[in-house]
């Protein structure tokens, strides 16, 4: 539902109303508003699903690590937005709803739709929250997010939430599909996940190779769709672009590194320093993929508040192997919350770019 990208609306609605007003249209098309298209694609989906014979299960999606500071999870995070929908007759007849004002809450809108259609519903939302909660922030983001990421679980919490989704399905009527699950205790599930993690990286780092440190200059990054100047980094033309709530995939900075024909390498670590001059609404991720086609691509970090005219230094240190003839590619993907209209005059500086690792025997 994407939910966040589109702040709780429809991105078709909310580009013709742009248009409309001679405004620029947003660039990333996901989104819905929770009452009325994200209903309608449930409803979708049921239906299609019980057409084939599929027996549909609604789970709402697990809360992001939004903790406020009073150590609980924030609406934002347990996907209820601000703001409200006033629902017409017309829009809430589809939806099988009562006209008039609702909030923007996702979970609520799915938990009606599994009323209405005799649907069974797993609350994710909450199960993850009473969790999160519990076991608290600096864990969850020490151990179950990656890193400056507080949306995409790390392996251990990928782990943990598949635990909570075994408890919620244990804990339910759905008989049939219980009888093929296994169970494990959550000690045993996250030792496991650990275990998995640290092997990975020990068996990187303990790789027999040639030690490298690679420090990269500006000079050698190649710029899709981007500008260097004096100041810093801007997209080609200077102005970010209305409308970007995500990263844009083809406009980057990147640097790359081949491994040889018949060796291949561990990346070891990445270290940067970041800063945006001129604003406080850059924001960036940092992925990584391989070839030209930029396959495997895998998010490593993201910050989505960069603190205007503050060093960010990074220090990244999850193992890459690269194999043998293949480049990796690492790529910086700026984008800068305008507003609603262009921006200009906001940089992103990058300085202090060093890889380290190893090529193996």
């Amino acid at each position: 539902h994407n939910d966040e990208k589109c702040k709780g609306e429809d991105v078709y609605v909310r580009n013709a109303q742009l248009r409309a007003e001679g405004k620029d249209t947003l660039t990333d098309m996901r989104g819905t508003e929770p009452n009325t298209t994200y209903k309608e694609y449930l409803f979708r989906f049921i239906n299609e699903a019980r057409e084939m014979g599929v027996t549909p299960i609604l789970m709402s999606p697990i809360c992001r690590a939004y903790f406020g500071k009073d150590g609980k999870i924030n609406d934002e995070g347990r996907h209820k937005l601000p703001g409200t929908k006033e629902l017409t007759h017309t829009e809430a007849a589809k939806v099988l709803a009562p006209a008039g004002t609702r909030d923007k809450d996702y979970v609520r809108c799915m938990r009606e739709v599994a009323e209405a259609m005799a649907v069974p519903f797993l609350d994710m939302t909450k199960r993850t929250q009473e969790y999160f909660e519990y076991v608290g922030k600096d864990k969850c983001m020490a151990e179950y997010f990656n890193c400056g990421d507080k949306t995409h679980t790390s392996a251990t919490g990928g782990m943990v939430v598949a635990m909570q989704a075994n408890l919620l399905l244990q804990w339910s009527d759905l008989e049939e599909l219980k009888s093929w699950m296994v169970t494990p205790t959550m000690d045993e599930l996250y030792a496991y996940s650990k275990r998995i993690e640290e092997s990975g990286k020990k068996a990187a780092f303990a790789a027999k190779g040639t030690p490298f440190e690679t420090v990269i200059e500006n000079n050698e990054l190649h710029l899709t769709n981007m500008e260097l100047d004096k100041k810093g980094y801007t997209p080609v033309g200077g102005a970010w672009p209305a409308g970007e709530i995500d990263e844009v995939a083809n406009r980057y900075i990147e640097y790359t590194i081949a491994a040889e024909k018949k060796k291949g390498m561990v990346i070891e670590t990445i270290n940067l320093a970041v800063k945006a001059k001129g604003g406080d609404g850059m924001n960036i991720h940092i992925n990584y993929g391989f070839g030209s086609d930029f396959n495997g691509v895998t998010t490593i970090y993201e910050n989505t508040a960069l603190p205007k005219c503050k060093t960010v230094n990074i220090h990244l240190d999850q193992p890459i192997l690269v194999p043998a003839g293949q480049t990796l590619h690492i790529r910086i993907l700026p984008w800068y919350d305008s507003n609603g209209k262009p921006q200009s005059k906001k940089y992103l500086q990058l300085k202090g770019l060093v890889v380290t690792g190893k090529r193996l025997m």
